[in-house]
């Protein structure tokens, strides 16, 4: 049965009751020396805080703290992405991380006091308990972004900073978050204990050793309560700003990339020309997975401008030869180039939609635009796929038949001179596919088109030129492929 007391009055009325327990405790052991309840602790805290000198402590403290741990944070996420792009930084990090996760901050505490002195202890302690936690949070969480999404971006060709902003910042961000919430309070643990060490100047380490060797344990409670609420304080408002800075930039990149894409939609249908369809030539392709040949000897072109279907039966390698096109994969023999210039460039709709979810179907458009900039605007080819309703709409929200026409969209609007469809109408119902296919005619826009299809319907309605690829056995009995274009 669901409580029907708001949550935030049953947190206060736990608090009190552990206030409560906290005082019945006091009176039971009655020994102001040993133990001391809320009230006397309180008491001593509020004597405290009108005086400078309170919150000189601090403020002094905290700096000391935080400097460590933004130090430690900035340094983690930076040789965090390091050892993610070059592995032998990840082997050769390893190990120094690995000492800093183990070594105890007891015996290492005594020789930093020694090196640096006390003043900047805690600031040392920090950085070395915060480090290997952002650290490995940040490898793990780049580690974890969609590979998927990632030759998606290879393939629309989008900036190294774009890549981290939409396809890896949404993986490493709980990574981040879940981090930083760790060794927000490890920080202040370590840091207040090597100020009781060191015992800088106002620091609240030098309040506690004293209160320590004067036995006055209401002001030991009372320094330990600031120490909970400050450290609290500050992890929330860190979190808070880590979460603002991956929730609010979405909006302001979002307007500075339609902004810039605003100047590139504004080109004229005879300014699209200029970018100049895609010839391809492909000699003696051959593509095997262990032991499995998937291409064999394959040889072919494709004219500049043209509509090809690429079909043949399941498994015969369609999908790898458009990967090795896109520039996915390596073929193990012969060549797969398609005539590329920097006006000519490649896109793709793959067998997956590969959308960023978070994103609406506009900015889906928009991001894959990147440098290269959109040969239309993304209203001009989205209309007639979805209804204007759903485009602002996150497209993990939209059904699949709807992600799939956005993903169409995408590989439309991009500017390229080659085109390339691995089953673009799968999950569309047969009225959907004759519009999409309309559309799809309109913004070619004279570009080269393959599209890989098991529908012969499919061949008609886009007056293309067929590519069945074919098994036979030739004489020496080893089994190899052709291509035959009609």
């Amino acid at each position: 049965m669901k409580c029907r007391i708001p949550k935030r009055i049953r947190q206060l009325l736990i608090l009190l009751i552990w206030l409560l327990l906290w005082q019945l405790l006091a009176e039971l052991i009655h020994n102001r020396i040993l133990f001391v309840g809320p009230a006397e602790a309180f008491a001593a805290l509020f004597l405290q805080l009108p005086t400078v000198e309170f919150w000189r402590t601090v403020l002094h403290s905290s700096f000391r703290i935080c400097s460590g741990y933004l130090l430690a944070f900035l340094l983690g996420v930076l040789f965090g992405i390091l050892a993610y792009k070059k592995w032998y930084a990840e082997e050769f990090l390893e190990p120094a991380v690995a000492l800093l996760q183990s070594i105890p901050v007891a015996s290492f505490v005594i020789l930093a006091l020694i090196w640096i002195g006390s003043k900047n202890l805690a600031v040392l302690i920090s950085f070395v308990i915060v480090f290997p936690v952002i650290y490995r949070n940040t490898l793990q969480g780049m580690k974890a972004a969609d590979e998927q999404l990632l030759e998606m971006a290879d393939v629309f060709g989008m900036s190294a900073w774009s890549r981290l902003w939409y396809v890896y910042r949404p993986a490493l961000l709980p990574y981040l978050l879940a981090g930083s919430r760790i060794a927000c309070g490890m920080a202040w643990k370590s840091g207040v204990a090597a100020e009781v060490i060191g015992v800088p100047e106002l620091s609240i380490g030098e309040k506690l050793y004293m209160a320590k060797i004067y036995l006055s344990t209401a002001e030991l409670f009372a320094w330990t309560f600031v120490v909970i609420v400050v450290s609290r304080l500050l992890e929330r408002a860190f979190l808070w700003l880590l979460g603002q800075l991956s929730a609010k930039r979405m909006g302001d990149r979002r307007e500075r990339t339609a902004n810039r894409t605003k100047r590139l939609e504004g080109m004229a249908a005879a300014d699209r020309k200029r970018w100049a369809a895609s010839s391809v030539k492909v000699r003696s392709l051959s593509k095997a997975y262990r032991e499995k040949t998937v291409l064999s000897d394959l040889s072919f072109s494709l004219e500049a401008g043209q509509i090809y279907c690429l079909m043949g039966t399941s498994g015969i390698g369609k999908t790898t030869l458009l990967r090795i096109l896109m520039g996915l994969e390596t073929p193990d023999k012969g060549s797969a180039v398609p005539e590329i210039r920097p006006e000519s460039a490649i896109s793709a709709v793959f067998q997956e939609n590969r959308l960023l979810g978070y994103a609406d179907a506009l900015d889906n458009i928009r991001i894959a635009g990147g440098r290269r900039g959109l040969c239309c605007t993304p209203q001009e080819v989205l209309q007639n796929l979805i209804e204007p309703e759903a485009w602002q709409k996150r497209t993990e929200l939209l059904s699949g038949g709807m992600q799939r026409r956005v993903a169409l969209a995408r590989a439309l609007a991009v500017r390229s001179g080659l085109i390339l469809m691995d089953e673009p109408f799968t999950g569309l119902d047969e009225e959907t596919k004759k519009r999409t296919i309309q559309q799809i005619l309109q913004f070619r826009a004279g570009r080269t088109l393959l599209v890989v299809t098991h529908q012969e319907e499919d061949v008609q309605l886009l007056g293309a030129r067929v590519l069945r690829v074919k098994w036979h056995t030739n004489k020496s009995e080893t089994e190899s492929e052709t291509l035959v274009i009609r």
